[in-house]
């Protein structure tokens, strides 16, 4: 079966950001079966109608808005549900996450036949974009693996190359909320003992505008959340 790519990327005010991310992607995946999917959250700054103005004449760049509930969870979900390839790749689209790290993450999903392949900030060659953020997330990795019983090394990053089928069936129970829906995702691929690759990522700072996250919400949000996951399943 040939690979297609189905690249989501959900967004809120990313505009400039965009118009950046989304040529060194069709740099990566011209010679590739691919598809993108921008899923943006109705942003103030008319992300959808300026990009399309952009990328008209490119039929593999698709848009969807989302007018109501906001959320990233849900974001990604949608652009699954849209997606019409057999592999799917979340990343950001601040450059937290960046194209050459995907550029090496698909080569190794093309090599080695992966299920999935999980950027981790907290491998050797991995690095977050300050300090604080990096201690932060790593002592809560430690607390999420110890509740879930997991042992994947990154369950925030968000960074993900996954084969489609394994989604299909859990999409409601996983894809919802912020960044929690990653634990939830992790949790879940898990239990069915897939082949999965923890491959060392650098976040790099956003490259504009300003961050939609705050540390100690999401902590406290993202606790509840794992103990709340390992109860019900």
């Amino acid at each position: 079966m040939k690979i297609k790519y189905s690249i989501v990327l959900p967004c809120y005010n990313e505009f400039k950001n965009l118009c950046l991310l989304i040529p060194q992607l069709l740099k990566i995946f011209k010679k590739k079966r691919y598809e993108i999917i921008c899923v943006d959250d109705n942003s103030s700054d008319h992300t959808v109608p300026k990009l399309k103005k952009i990328f008209k004449k490119n039929n593999k760049i698709d848009f969807i808005l989302r007018k109501k509930n906001r959320s990233l969870g849900l974001s990604i979900k949608d652009g699954i549900k849209k997606s019409t390839g057999n592999v799917i790749i979340v990343m950001d689209t601040d450059f937290n996450h960046r194209t050459q790290d995907l550029h090496k993450m698909v080569k190794q999903f093309e090599k080695n036949k992966f299920d999935m392949i999980c950027g981790s900030r907290f491998l050797k060659g991995g690095s977050s974009n300050t300090f604080f953020r990096h201690v932060c997330s790593l002592v809560f990795n430690f607390f999420v693996n110890m509740i879930t019983g997991g042992n994947l090394s990154d369950n925030l990053s968000g960074f993900f190359i996954i084969k489609k089928k394994f989604l299909q069936q859990k999409l409601d129970k996983i894809f919802y909320g912020y960044g929690d829906f990653y634990i939830r995702l992790l949790y879940f691929v898990q239990k069915k003992n897939l082949s999965i690759l923890d491959f060392p990522v650098k976040y790099n700072l956003r490259r504009y505008g300003q961050s939609k996250s705050k540390l100690l919400r999401m902590l406290i949000s993202y606790t509840y959340e794992t103990i709340i996951l390992k109860f019900k399943n």
